[in-house]
């Protein structure tokens, strides 16, 4: 079992480095899709990690966050094949989390 702080903590960690990568590919500098893969690394992970542990009543709010997450992985192999359409799989992410955020988890 993982201490209470440090999933929060490099959940936090890797969105801030998730919208890193996002501004250089934005901005179009190299290495981008390195920083946004490492960004994207413990988002993942905790995500998949919130869904095993979670409580039945929590389930469904963890799996549209898992789903955000696998957004997340489609909009970074968008990025790998240089395809202009990754900010869609980007924004459907951000609806899912704006929509997660306004729900209460038991």
């Amino acid at each position: 079992m993982l201490p209470v702080k440090l999933p929060e903590k490099l959940y936090y960690f890797g969105m801030i480095i998730l919208l890193a990568g996002i501004v250089l590919t934005i901005t179009e500098i190299n290495y981008s899709l390195i920083v946004y893969s490492l960004g994207l690394i413990p988002v993942f992970g905790i995500r998949v990690y919130n869904l095993i542990v979670s409580k039945r009543a929590n389930r469904r709010k963890n799996l549209i966050l898992f789903f955000s997450a696998v957004f997340l992985i489609i909009a970074g192999l968008a990025i790998f094949y240089n395809k202009s359409w990754w900010i869609i799989f980007i924004a459907l992410s951000a609806i899912l989390d704006f929509y997660i955020s306004f729900r209460r988890f038991n």
